[in-house]
């Protein structure tokens, strides 16, 4: 399986388990070895919206603050 994806230069999407759960796994060639990367399963990965911080208010006296602090 090494020698078949070095030669063609692909890499082969994989289902092995883990923990006692099904992963999706990326198998590549590194060197004289196979190597796996976990991936995500589309139910695993959450919306960048739910990970953002709230939106607040900046005065214009913090702003001064700030660009005082980094001339320093």
């Amino acid at each position: 399986m090494r020698q078949v994806l070095s030669r063609t230069a692909r890499v082969a999407v994989v289902k092995y388990a883990l923990r006692g759960r099904e992963r999706l796994g990326l198998l590549r060639p590194v060197g004289e070895a196979l190597s796996i990367q976990g991936l995500h399963w589309d139910d695993e990965i959450r919306s960048p919206a739910e990970l953002a911080p709230p939106e607040t208010e900046v005065s214009e006296k913090e702003i001064e603050g700030a660009l005082t602090l980094m001339e320093k």
